[in-house]
């Protein structure tokens, strides 16, 4: 936790200068001396992220020292504070403080009239930087002015496509002056495919259908291939994780959890592995006969190349050593989960494909998805005590190591999980800078270990589940409304159950099991499958539900510009932004300055995903999709 409270300079005349120097999200506190300069005196604190820490020392001044003592204090939890010495005949009162950014404050050690230890804290001065949410804010006001110009331009040039359509006599060849009168223009669907032609100057009248309502019919009953929603949704989940990773602006909450709890940041990936299975269960068609073993055959090339890919990934900006490769990652997830879920259908669904057919094996379906969490918590939760790096670590360890629980088991980090990967893999082949490091002092451990696999594969059986909602409740729009209750319902079930799973509390009692992404703990993964199955929801409704059906005439809400094609080539840009991290025109800063501050690091990593959603726009207007 050395990195988070460090001593800076306290030798400047004006406050002002030492402000300067402070990264973002930091402030300065200043001890002055007692009173008395002959007393020696402590100071020791307790970060408010650090759960069942003990008390570290921040100060420890010895007598005849007259000089102040200044260190950066972080500011987005509680820190505690414990002031001891001979000034005082015992402890002061633990004092909290959570300053703002860029400030200054004088904190002073002293007695009052009877001999009681008291402590007076004032602020020297506050930076107008201190204002760190506007840049969040502009940018949101951002995103919202340009979706919005774009859905306004799109509705008055249809708008004005309609009037031209109702006051103009058409050409013959397309249904004659009367053809048209009864044409509604949506904002998205079929009509608008067809229609698309007449803003251009090249529209082609010899046009092989006889009437425009014709062509509407013929383009309602071409069979939708992909479900718009869902390319919105992993859009969405890819823009932002490509947010993140640059950066996230400096905000801790668009940055891991440091162990337990959930944060925006600790969303993304597993909701592409729950994108992942809905695909599947969407598009899933058994094979019969010699064509399931070339199925099974494609299942294992596309996990091969997805692993295959994670290893690069890894192993870009080093040195080709692969004795210290990292072996696990993001990209190895989606190849064991997607062979997961893969021999689940591959296993369970029949050639003809029906509802009913699913729905009878609704019970093996079950069973089947759910063996890989009942293993998970077998290997977590009933393993008995081991031995790791020299320390004995109790069974069922749940904790960060290090400085939690009062240091009782510093180098059990992460439990039976960490012991696993030590065995298998080796201590050379998994990550060495986990989220807990600056906070907890922990040893290094991996978020993505080989026993998550198994709580991440079923997540993907999840989504699966979600996947065959909709691939039986697509066509009309009752099915869709039906669905859509199917879907929502079952988000509302699983954040019910996560919440009870952690006793609705982020460091809950030993009776419970929290909320943990570096474990992948089942309420984690229950907790992102029900808020996948919520959005997923509101975004079908906007997008998917009021399209035309054939029998209802619709308007669709909202395209999912930009997002949608961005979801469309998402293996590149992930790959990409991964790559080609810190390069211009993805990481662009204006000063040295400017990169610890919030206007300037939120601004870059804005531009940085600017780039990547205008290069998918161009991809997806080239038609060119890319997948592995």
């Amino acid at each position: 936790m050395a990195y988070l409270f460090q001593q800076v300079d306290c030798q400047v005349e004006n406050p002002m200068d030492a402000i300067g120097n402070l990264d973002m999200d930091y402030a300065i506190v200043r001890f002055s001396p007692p009173p008395s300069t002959l007393t020696a005196y402590s100071v020791s604190y307790v970060y408010g992220d650090c759960y069942e820490c003990p008390s570290q020392t921040l100060v420890q001044r010895s007598a005849y020292l007259s000089q102040p003592y200044c260190v950066q204090v972080p500011v987005n939890y509680e820190t505690e504070l414990t002031f001891g010495g001979p000034l005082c005949s015992a402890k002061i009162s633990p004092y909290t403080i959570k300053p703002k950014q860029f400030s200054y404050h004088d904190l002073t050690l002293s007695t009052n009239s009877v001999g009681e230890c008291q402590v007076d804290f004032s602020t020297v001065s506050s930076e107008a930087l201190s204002a760190g949410w506007v840049p969040l804010i502009c940018l949101f006001m951002y995103l919202f002015f340009i979706t919005s110009f774009r859905w306004l331009w799109i509705k008055g040039q249809k708008r004005d496509i309609e009037e031209l359509l109702q006051s103009e006599t058409m050409d013959p060849m397309l249904g004659g002056s009367g053809g048209v009168d009864n044409i509604s223009i949506g904002s998205g669907g079929a009509k608008d495919e067809l229609l698309s032609p007449l803003v251009t100057s090249d529209f082609d009248t010899s046009n092989q259908y006889s009437s425009l309502n014709d062509m509407m019919k013929s383009k309602r009953d071409r069979k939708k291939k992909r479900i718009d929603s869902l390319d919105t949704f992993r859009g969405l989940s890819l823009t932002l994780m490509i947010f993140v990773n640059y950066g996230g602006g400096g905000y801790y909450f668009f940055n891991h959890s440091t162990w337990n709890g959930l944060t925006v940041a600790d969303l993304l990936f597993p909701w592409f592995v729950w994108i992942m299975g809905v695909t599947v269960g969407v598009t899933f068609k058994a094979p019969e006969g010699d064509t399931r073993t070339s199925k099974w055959l494609t299942v294992l090339l596309r996990c091969v190349k997805l692993f295959g890919l994670g290893l690069l990934l890894n192993s870009a900006g080093g040195d080709g050593d692969i004795s210290t490769l990292r072996i696990p990652g993001v990209l190895q997830y989606f190849s064991i989960a997607y062979l997961y879920i893969n021999a689940i259908v591959l296993f369970l669904d029949s050639p003809v494909g029906t509802k009913s057919s699913w729905t009878r094996n609704a019970a093996s379906y079950t069973l089947l998805g759910s063996l890989s969490l009942i293993t998970y918590c077998v290997l977590t939760y009933a393993s008995g005590e081991f031995e790791v790096d020299g320390q004995t670590c109790p069974g069922a360890y749940l904790g960060a190591g290090g400085l939690y629980g009062n240091e009782a088991h510093p180098k059990c980090t992460g439990g039976y999980h960490r012991y696993v990967d030590v065995m298998v893999l080796g201590k050379s082949h998994f990550y060495d800078s986990p989220t807990c490091e600056n906070v907890y002092d922990c040893i290094a451990y991996d978020p993505e270990g080989i026993v998550g696999s198994l709580s991440a594969s079923f997540l993907a059986f999840l989504g699966l589940l979600t996947g065959k909602i909709v691939k039986y409740h697509k066509k009309k729009r009752s099915d869709k409304r039906m669905g859509m209750i199917y879907c929502a319902s079952l988000g509302v079930v699983l954040l019910l159950l996560a919440g009870m799973l952690c006793d609705f509390n982020q460091n809950p009692t030993v009776h419970y099991v929290p909320v943990n992404k570096n474990m992948w703990s089942p309420p984690f993964i229950l907790a992102c499958g029900g808020f996948a199955n919520v959005l997923f929801t509101l975004l079908f409704y906007f997008i998917d539900y009021s399209e035309d059906d054939g029998e209802h005439e619709g308007e669709v809400m909202w395209e999912g510009w930009p997002l949608r094609q961005v979801g469309k080539n998402s293996i590149v840009l992930y790959m990409g932004h991964e790559l080609l991290d810190g390069t211009l025109p993805f990481a662009v800063y204006f000063t040295e300055k400017s990169k610890h501050l919030h206007w300037g690091t939120t601004l870059s990593n804005a531009i940085g995903v600017t780039v990547w959603v205008l290069i998918a726009l161009r991809m997806d207007k080239k038609k060119i999709y890319v997948s592995v």
